[in-house]
């Protein structure tokens, strides 16, 4: 029932299933058995009736559609929920991995500048338009300006680089890596000017910077000071010269010393057959003052000969020079000055040869001064420790300074004096200094020379000295020894005729028995016949060096072999020879260096025979 009208179940279910039919099927459908008048009465109820159930069912439909859009959002959201979960998760890494880099490209910047900080060389990098991007340590010390000074300056205003000869302003090195596109180096002969005014002898070379696609960004610029290296370099070039023309003067002074031991042989026995106030007599005199000369002026070519070593000993350098300088500053007119301390270390010296280096300085001093002045010299103990930069081993040295007033040496001549026969001045042979250099470097020492024009030059010596070591007080002298005639059988050997004719004339006058030999070879051959006949030698002298046969290091040698008590006297124009320094590590029971004087040669012989 609905009001006054009555559904059948069919008609209920038509109008639930028909919302859209208009009222008169609707009407119809719902009884068909009711008359046409009452219809038409209750159209207007039927119209409602219609209404409100086509607006439930709409409502039925309806609410069917939202749920199945709620059940797609619903999947939608679920999905765009996941999705963007999947890229806050890829956020999240993505800041992880960002963070991670941030932390890796800090501790490479970190680790950058400890390794600029650390390394030895200047660096410098710019952008591509020459503009300071960086610098390390190492290049504001020596450039002289701070990396908050010099950043996004030209670096033509701070690294400014000019020719050491020509003096010349060197092309802008980032200029020519731009050009190039590779690895530029600077020329040898570069000159670094700091900003404090230094002149800085440099090393140095350009690279491209790069970005991932090789495309040039910046420029970096290593550079180094090579002012000690470049003096290594001339000091070792120095050495080697030194060494060639000690070959060549080696064999030199040996052949004039043998030809000077016969001439001052034979002029000492020419004063020993004739009367001290007889003419003559003086003139042998003046002619045996030049043979020692020319003596000093072999033994100067010996001293950096080639295998020459200086015969050391235990010594006091401070009385060296006191000595030395004294005996050149006799009669002129330049003073001297001396700080030298009380407390200096003991050295193993030839006293000899460091005296003719104090002389040679001296003398270059005064002729420094023609018009006179003052020399300084200044000793005092030195030492080296690893930390030091010297090219010397750590150790304990002595200094010595001599300094002078004079005229100075012009920069571009310091690197040739010690050049052999190179000298400025007219008088002199050239070896002075060269002579200087090569004792020092025997003596395992080094020299060094500052000069200023028109102000003067020094000369600085280290030597190596001992610690704790006394010196012992010298023992007087005893007084010159008498020439006495002996006895006894004395072999010669030498390959210079003259020589052992001088020796034999020498050696029998005073009474000895003189047998002649011109090789090692015959020397063996004489001494062990000798022996077997019963006339044994009592005494052997030989020279060390025999052209083309057995010199007497090589017959001292096969004579022990055969009589371990040997008596051997070596007597050798080479008076640097190792051998002449420790003659008894060699098998000789002395050494007497060409030339010498009879008197030298009779009390040596007298030593070894007593």
């Amino acid at each position: 029932m609905f009001g006054d009208l009555e559904f059948t179940p069919r008609a209920v279910m038509l109008i639930a299933c028909h919302s859209s039919l208009n009222p008169a099927y609707l009407f119809f459908a719902g009884n068909t058995n009711t008359p046409e008048s009452y219809l038409r009465k209750k159209s207007s109820l039927l119209e409602r009736i219609t209404e409100i159930v086509c607006t439930r069912i709409d409502n039925m439909l309806l609410a069917d559609s939202l749920g199945e859009l709620n059940k797609r959002l619903d999947q939608k959201v679920i999905k765009r929920t996941r999705q963007l979960a999947r890229v806050n998760e890829e956020l999240r890494r993505e800041i992880l991995d960002r963070r991670q880099a941030q932390r890796e490209l800090n501790e490479e910047r970190e680790l950058l500048m400890v390794t600029l900080a650390s390394i030895g060389d200047g660096v410098i990098s710019t952008d591509t338009e020459g503009r300071v991007v960086l610098m390390n340590k190492v290049a504001e010390e020596l450039t002289g300006w701070s990396m908050k000074e010099a950043g996004s300056r030209p670096l033509t205003e701070i690294f400014r680089i000019i020719n050491e000869q020509s003096r010349e302003s060197c092309e802008n090195p980032v200029d020519k890596v731009m050009k190039f596109g590779e690895v530029r180096g600077v020329d040898n002969n570069t000159v670094l000017l700091a900003r404090d005014g230094r002149e800085i002898l440099i090393g140095d070379s350009g690279a491209a910077i790069r970005d991932a696609d090789g495309r040039i960004i910046g420029v970096v610029l290593v550079f180094r000071d090579i002012t000690e290296s470049r003096r290594l370099e001339s000091e070792m070039f120095k050495v080697r010269k030194l060494e060639s023309v000690g070959v060549l003067a080696g064999g030199i002074a040996h052949d004039f010393n043998n030809l000077l031991a016969g001439i001052m042989g034979n002029i000492s026995l020419a004063m020993l057959r004739s009367k001290k106030d007889d003419d003559i007599y003086s003139l042998l005199t003046e002619a045996e003052k030049a043979s020692h000369r020319a003596r000093d002026l072999t033994q100067q070519l010996l001293t950096f000969a080639r295998g020459g070593e200086p015969v050391k000993k235990l010594s006091s350098i401070a009385d060296i020079i006191r000595d030395s300088s004294a005996f050149v500053l006799r009669g002129s007119k330049v003073g001297i000055e001396y700080a030298i301390a009380p407390d200096l270390l003991p050295l193993e010296i030839d006293p000899g040869q460091i005296s003719q280096v104090v002389r040679n300085l001296i003398i270059n001093a005064v002729h420094a001064m023609p018009a006179g002045g003052l020399i300084k010299i200044k000793a005092e103990n030195y030492y080296i420790t690893s930390a030091s930069a010297e090219t010397l081993p750590p150790g304990a040295y002595v200094s010595l300074r001599v300094a002078d007033n004079g005229i100075g040496i012009k920069p571009e001549l310091l690197e040739r004096i010690f050049d052999p026969y190179f000298s400025t001045k007219r008088i002199g042979s050239g070896l002075g200094l060269a002579i200087t250099h090569s004792i020092i470097r025997k003596h395992h020492g080094e020299i060094r020379v500052k000069s200023w024009l028109g102000k003067g030059t020094e000369f600085i010596i280290l030597l190596p000295a001992l610690e704790r070591v006394k010196l012992q007080a010298p023992e007087k002298g005893d007084a010159a020894p008498e020439l006495y005639r002996g006895q006894g059988r004395i072999l010669i050997m030498d390959d210079e005729e003259m020589l052992r004719t001088m020796l034999f004339v020498m050696l029998s006058r005073y009474g000895y028995e003189v047998i002649q030999a011109v090789d090692g070879e015959e020397v063996v051959r004489i001494y062990r016949e000798a022996a077997a006949e019963g006339k044994p030698i009592d005494l052997v002298i030989m020279d060390l060096t025999i052209p083309g046969g057995m010199g007497g290091r090589e017959a001292v040698r096969e004579l022990r072999l055969f009589d371990p008590q040997v008596k051997a006297l070596v007597a050798s124009g080479y008076s640097n020879d190792p051998v002449m320094a420790d003659y008894a590590a060699y098998g000789f029971s002395g050494a007497i260096a060409k030339p010498f004087k009879f008197q030298e040669l009779c009390e040596q012989v007298r030593k070894i025979l007593t």
